[in-house]
């Protein structure tokens, strides 16, 4: 279909006498990279923004009945805004007509991908003229259907990202971006689209990490804050740090670690615990406000009290393994592989509301504005901070995969 689809794996390993012996982790990356053609009317500008295109339509909205037998039988053309609607037009008619959450919530798009699936055994080119807020993911069988646009732009969320990155092989001339313009992720997605539906980090033993540095004190020095991500980790037997905040040189500020079948929250001083989940994914979040803090676990609070908080001179964030306690201080993988994903760090204490909102799928974005670090988000493949676009460091061994 003119696309490249490539699955790239890039494995961290240490080697000697020419063999592998360990496999510290593993970055899965999904890179589509769309080949252009096929060229199709041009009835809009090219933007990176979520602002509707007003006038993208017009030529489209006149004489619709004699327009529509005039076109070629194995093509449906999709079009329309947020404001005024979507239509799906065909030789038959108009068989789509509505908002993008109606029907199969994609638009019409997959209403148009169906139709040629029925009538023409799954045969034929829909055309997608203009800017689409699709709200569903629906399953579909695109058969030998080509989904093509002049400039084209969807802007994906959580709920719709499944289908239209499994769309994306069968795509030309069409953008993938995010609804939300967040941080640096439109920036990013419009350089290089890059996406996954599953974690894309794991880490293979207890000995790994990923390190996010970003000046002296990579998240700051607040007084208020919330940490939230998920874990699929069983507890350590030396340390098992999951996040920790700090160097070291100077030690940690704050640690949050799976430890002898309990989850910690530490600060310099004081700390808070309760029960280990093993064998499963589960979210952690932490609030720290001046002095209190709290430990939520799949957004029950589990766990509050006093705990100080000393920030170092030298604070990174550490994925994983924190190898201030222990060159194994990281937790163990419940299979042969273990990851955090979703990571975001907000300079304010959220409410239980925007924690159970956090806690219901690791797929979900960020719930405030006051939103100051998002990493390693499912649907997303970037490493490194979605917010600043900053990379992250490898800690390990010998790396075979060059740089990220």
């Amino acid at each position: 279909m003119g696309v490249i689809s490539r699955r790239r794996f890039i494995i961290a390993s240490t080697a000697t006498a020419g063999a592998l012996i360990s496999i510290p982790f593993i970055v899965k990356e999904i890179e589509n990279s769309n080949s252009y053609g096929n060229s199709i009317t041009q009835i809009q500008s090219t933007t990176t923004s979520s602002t509707p295109v007003q006038s993208s339509t017009s030529a489209l909205t006149q004489s619709e009945s004699s327009s529509t037998q005039s076109l070629p039988p194995y093509e449906a053309i999709v079009y329309g805004t947020p404001n005024s609607g979507y239509k799906v037009m065909t030789s038959s008619g108009v068989i789509f007509n509505g908002s993008c959450s109606d029907g199969s919530g994609t638009c019409g798009i997959f209403e148009a991908i169906n139709y040629l699936n029925q009538n023409f055994g799954g045969f034929g080119i829909v055309k997608l003229l203009g800017q689409f807020y699709p709200v569903n993911s629906p399953n579909v069988n695109v058969q030998n259907v080509k989904v093509i646009g002049e400039n084209a732009q969807i802007y994906l969320n959580p709920a719709s990202t499944p289908a239209f990155v499994q769309l994306l092989p069968y795509m030309e001339n069409v953008k993938l971006l995010w609804y939300s313009n967040l941080g640096v992720i439109n920036t990013l997605l419009n350089y290089r689209p890059s996406f996954s539906l599953q974690p894309y980090v794991l880490f293979t033993g207890n000995t790994q990490s990923l390190l996010f540095v970003n000046g002296a004190q990579s998240l700051g020095s607040p007084s208020q804050f919330t940490v939230s991500f998920w874990a699929y980790a069983n507890p350590g037997i030396y340390a098992g740090t999951l996040l920790s905040y700090g160097s070291t040189e100077d030690g940690a500020a704050w640690v949050i670690k799976s430890y002898k079948n309990n989850i910690y929250f530490s600060g310099s001083s004081g700390q808070l615990r309760a029960q280990a989940i093993q064998g499963q994914e589960f979210h952690i979040a932490v609030t720290y406000n001046n002095g209190n803090a709290s430990l939520y676990i799949n957004g029950n609070q589990v766990a509050s009290g006093s705990v100080s908080i000393s920030y170092p001179s030298k604070a990174y964030l550490w994925i994983w393994n924190f190898p201030i306690y222990s060159q194994q201080g990281g937790p163990n993988p419940p299979s042969w592989y273990g990851y955090v994903e979703n990571i975001q760090f907000y300079n304010e204490v959220l409410s239980q509301s925007q924690i159970s909102a956090l806690a219901s799928s690791p797929t979900q974005d960020p719930v405030s504005s006051s939103i100051t670090f998002w990493a390693l988000y499912r649907y997303i493949m970037f490493i490194g901070d979605l917010i600043t676009g900053k990379g992250f460091q490898r800690m390990g061994a010998l790396y075979l995969s060059g740089v990220f």
